[in-house]
C-alpha cells in the first residue's frame, strides 16, 4: 500500500470517529464512548479542534462541569474559528451553574466578537449583569437587544420578545417591568403558556382580576392540568367573588396587599421557593448547635388546632427558650412552640395586653428574642419584628424568604431569581 493511500485511510478513520462521537452526542450525550472517541481524534489529528466542543458538551451533559470547562478553555486558547462558539458555551455553562461573575466576564468577551455578535449575546450580558449587582442595567440591556433586533433583523422579533420576557421572569424582574414585556411576547406568540400564566399574576398584582381570570381561562383551555394556572384562577375568583357578593371592595383587597402576595406566591410555585422547599433545603444545612435545640415536629392532630404556621411547626415545634443565638444572627431569636403561639394569640386579644393586635389584623407569631420582641407574619404575609413602643420593622418579604436567607447563611445554594450567590 502506498504511503498516500495509508494516510487517506487514517484520515478517513479519524473522520469516522469524530462523526460517530458527534452522532452519539445527539442521541446519547452521556455515553462514555464520546470522550474516548474525542480524545482519540484529537491525539491523531490536533487540527480537528471542533472536537473539543463535542467533548465539552458531553462532559456538561454528564455533570462533569470542570472537565467541560477544561475542554472549552483549551479551545478558547487556540484562538481559531471556534473560539467565539466556545466562549458562548462556557458563558452559558457558568450562568447555569450560577457563577455569575465569571459568566459576566465571558459575556463581555463575547461582546468583543465584532460582526458575529448577536441579540442573544446582548441578552445574556444583560442576564449576567442582573445577577452581579446592577439589576436595572441588566434589564435595560435586554430591552436594547429587542431594539437592536428590530433594526437589523425584524423577522426575529417574536423570538427575541419571548426570550426577553422569559429572562425578565427568571431574573426576578418586578411585575411592572415584566407585564409589558410579557404582553409584547404573547401578542406575537400566544402559545407561550408560562408567560401567559405569569402575566395573569402580574394582572392580579395590578388588581386587574377580571383580566387575570380571562387569561387563566385561556391557559387552562389549552392545558387543564396547569397547576400554577389553576391556582391563579382560584386566586382571581378570590378577588372577584367577594366583590360580587358585596363582602369587600377592590380597595380593601389592595389595602391588605393581596396583589403583592399573589405575585410572590406565583414565584414560589414556579421556582419551588415556597416554605416546604425552603424547610427541606434548610434541613440539609442546619448546624449541629441548632439541631440540638430544635424540638421535634408537631403532630398532625395538634397542627389542625394551632394558631401558628402549620408548615413551620410541622417541621419543628419551636426550640428551647434561651437558644436564639444558635441561628447565628446579629440578634438572638428562637422559633416559638405551638403552645407559646396559642397562648400569645389568646393574650394579645385581651384588653390592655401587649402585644395587642386588632381583630382584623393578620397576626401569626413565628419567633421571639425572649425579651419581649416577636417576629410575626403580617401584611401581605411579610415577616415583621414587633417591639414595645416602636414601629414594626419588616424583616423579610415573606417567611419563605427569611428561611431561604438562613439556608444561604448556612452554606446552602441560593435559588431565588435575581439573587447573587454569596461567596
Amino acid at each position: 500500500m502506498r504511503g498516500g493511500d495509508h494516510g487517506d485511510l487514517e484520515q478517513a478513520a479519524i473522520i469516522r470517529d469524530r462523526d460517530l462521537a458527534l452522532e452519539l452526542l445527539g442521541a446519547q450525550p452521556t455515553n462514555r464512548r464520546i470522550a474516548a472517541l474525542s480524545h482519540s481524534v484529537l491525539a491523531r489529528e490536533p487540527t480537528f479542534t471542533g472536537t473539543y466542543l463535542i467533548l465539552a458538551l458531553h462532559h456538561q451533559a454528564r455533570g462533569d462541569l470542570d472537565d467541560a470547562r477544561k475542554a472549552l478553555r483549551e479551545l478558547i486558547g487556540l484562538q481559531d474559528g471556534y473560539q467565539l462558539t466556545a466562549l458562548r458555551i462556557l458563558r452559558d455553562l457558568e450562568y447555569e451553574d450560577r457563577r455569575f461573575d465569571e459568566a459576566l466576564r465571558l459575556a463581555e468577551q463575547v461582546m468583543a466578537g465584532g460582526a458575529d455578535v448577536g441579540w442573544l449575546d446582548l441578552m445574556m450580558l444583560g442576564a449576567a449583569t442582573v445577577y452581579t449587582g446592577s439589576r436595572t442595567a441588566g434589564w435595560d440591556l435586554m430591552d436594547e437587544a429587542v431594539a437592536w433586533t428590530g433594526e437589523v433583523d425584524p423577522d426575529l422579533i417574536p423570538t427575541v420578545l419571548t426570550k426577553r420576557a422569559l429572562l425578565f421572569l427568571t431574573t426576578g424582574a418586578p411585575p411592572e417591568r415584566y407585564r409589558p414585556a410579557a404582553e409584547a411576547a404573547i401578542a406575537v406568540n400566544p402559545s407561550e403558556t408560562l408567560l401567559s400564566t405569569a402575566l395573569g399574576y402580574a394582572y392580579l398584582f395590578d388588581y386587574r382580576a377580571a383580566d387575570a381570570r380571562d387569561l387563566f381561562q385561556r391557559v387552562l383551555r389549552e392545558d387543564p392540568t396547569d397547576v400554577v394556572a389553576q391556582s391563579g384562577m382560584i386566586m382571581a375568583r378570590g378577588f372577584l367573588d367577594p366583590i360580587e357578593r358585596g363582602d369587600t371592595t377592590m380597595d380593601q383587597l389592595r389595602e391588605a396587599g393581596m396583589g403583592e402576595m399573589m405575585w410572590r406566591m406565583m414565584h414560589e410555585q414556579i421556582f419551588d421557593l415556597d416554605i416546604a422547599h425552603a424547610l427541606a433545603a434548610l434541613s440539609r444545612v442546619l448546624p449541629r448547635a441548632l439541631v440540638r435545640v430544635l424540638r421535634g415536629p408537631l403532630r398532625r392532630k395538634k397542627l389542625e388546632s394551632t394558631e401558628g404556621n402549620g408548615e413551620l411547626l410541622g417541621w419543628h415545634d419551636g426550640q428551647d427558650p434561651g437558644t436564639g443565638g444558635a441561628w447565628g444572627l446579629d440578634e438572638a431569636v428562637r422559633l416559638l412552640s405551638s403552645a407559646e403561639i396559642d397562648a400569645l394569640v389568646a393574650k394579645a386579644q385581651q384588653p390592655g395586653a401587649w402585644p395587642a393586635w386588632p381583630e382584623e389584623e393578620v397576626f401569626v407569631p413565628i419567633a421571639t428574642d425572649d425579651a419581649g420582641a416577636y417576629y410575626f407574619q403580617g401584611y401581605a404575609e411579610r415577616l415583621y419584628l414587633r417591639r414595645p413602643g416602636v414601629p414594626d420593622a419588616e424583616i423579610a418579604p415573606s417567611l419563605a424568604d427569611w428561611l431561604w436567607d438562613r439556608v444561604v447563611d448556612f452554606g446552602g445554594a441560593e435559588p431565588r431569581p435575581g439573587r447573587m450567590p454569596r461567596s
